[in-house]
């Protein structure tokens, strides 16, 4: 029989395409990890790999195994699950992945829920982005995610998770005196001319104000770059330019800076999990409160 330690080092290997980064991964030396694909190669009797440049491609049995891994994962983490059911307290460790502008909305509510009903659960908390966050509830770093997906964007989950969706967060434009009420007249359009406020190159966000302008009839002229939503709305405070963001990013005292919401603009916020742990017991009591969260008081509060 497969040691499941190997063919998870495989499965890994056809994701990250380098023994250096499958090392990393794992916190193990590269010599280590060609050496347990080594063996799991003899075990099977046949090359499962091939290199293509610098990295490394599985062959035809190479993504057979991989695919039967995924399944054999699976089932093993629905058989935890379903022994963890017939506890009659809800206990262990429970890891929670959450975006900065949902810890406070979202995921600290969570946590003060779910020690208060289950003191026997310890719950964690990692801040990671969607783009971190999936593939680590996928390699079950993490238990759970509370992550987001723009309206306009397609979204595709890796085999073997899914998600739940929570609430809509609406995109919302700020502006500074005396452009706000022109663009609460005139629409997104009537910003056509500022300097326009965006995050750094390669953040999620940039996409969302391309988009929103480009339906709007003009390209940006993106002068600021923000490390933060917080960072950008006081740029727009000190009248730098407009910038759009989530309106769950947009703290009490800047609230005065939103000018109007833009169409078809939205962050759906959701969480996302493995679908072989939904019978465990304390997954299960997360996605439940998350749903109780999300629709009451701490949804709507600014």
């Amino acid at each position: 029989m497969y040691d499941i330690r190997r063919l998870i080092l495989l499965r890994d290997l056809a994701e990250r395409t380098t023994m250096t980064a499958v090392s990393e991964l794992h916190g193990i030396t590269t010599s280590a990890v060609s050496q347990q694909l080594r063996i799991l190669e003899d075990e099977v009797g046949t090359v499962l790999t091939r290199r293509e440049g610098r990295v490394l491609r599985l062959t035809p049995a190479g993504r057979v195994l991989v695919d039967h891994t995924s399944r054999i994962i699976a089932a093993l983490e629905e058989a935890e699950s379903a022994v963890a059911a017939t506890a009659e307290n809800v206990t262990g460790v429970l890891t929670l992945a959450t975006f900065r502008t949902a810890q406070r909305r979202l995921a600290m509510p969570l946590v003060v829920q779910l020690r208060a009903e289950y003191p026997n659960l310890r719950v964690r908390v990692v801040d990671l982005m969607p783009v971190e966050s999936v593939p680590a509830v996928r390699q079950q770093e993490v238990d759970l995610a509370i992550t987001y997906a723009y309206s306009f964007r397609a979204r595709d989950l890796p085999l073997g998770l899914g998600s739940e969706f929570l609430f809509g967060d609406p995109l919302v434009l700020l502006a500074p005196d005396g452009l706000r009420e022109q663009v609460r007249q005139g629409g997104l359009t009537a910003a056509r001319d500022a300097d326009w406020i965006t995050a750094r190159d390669g953040a999620p966000s940039i996409v969302s104000v391309l988009y929103a302008c480009r339906e709007a009839g003009f390209a940006p002229r993106i002068e600021h770059r923000g490390g933060s939503f917080a960072s950008m709305a006081e740029m727009v405070e000190f009248g730098l330019g407009v910038s759009i963001v989530p309106e769950m990013s947009v703290e009490d005292e800047h609230r005065h800076l939103i000018a109007c919401t833009v169409a078809n603009g939205t962050r759906q916020v959701g969480v996302t999990y493995r679908q072989a742990s939904l019978e465990r017991p304390a997954v299960a009591a997360a996605i439940r409160a998350l749903r109780t969260i999300a629709g009451g008081p701490q949804r709507l509060a600014s």
